[in-house]
């Protein structure tokens, strides 16, 4: 993991400890000072490669640390 992703990692970590959900593309960069919502949204799916993190393309604010379970309710 490059200290980027690293960053982008933490920041979507303490998001979900502090609100209950994931932080969106412009949270990121804002939260990061990264410019560039391709180049935010690259390394963020690139943690979901990398397995740290989970996430449902498509969809905002799916990105979680794979650590937290999400059960589906009907």
């Amino acid at each position: 993991m490059t200290p980027a992703q690293k960053q982008i990692y933490v920041v979507i970590d303490e998001y979900w400890k502090m609100y209950g959900y994931g932080p969106s593309i412009d949270d990121v960069m804002y939260l990061t000072g990264e410019q560039g919502r391709g180049n935010v949204r690259r390394k963020m799916w690139k943690l979901v490669d990398l397995g740290v993190c989970k996430g449902v393309k498509g969809t905002a604010r799916s990105i979680r640390p794979s650590y937290i379970r999400i059960r589906d309710i009907e």
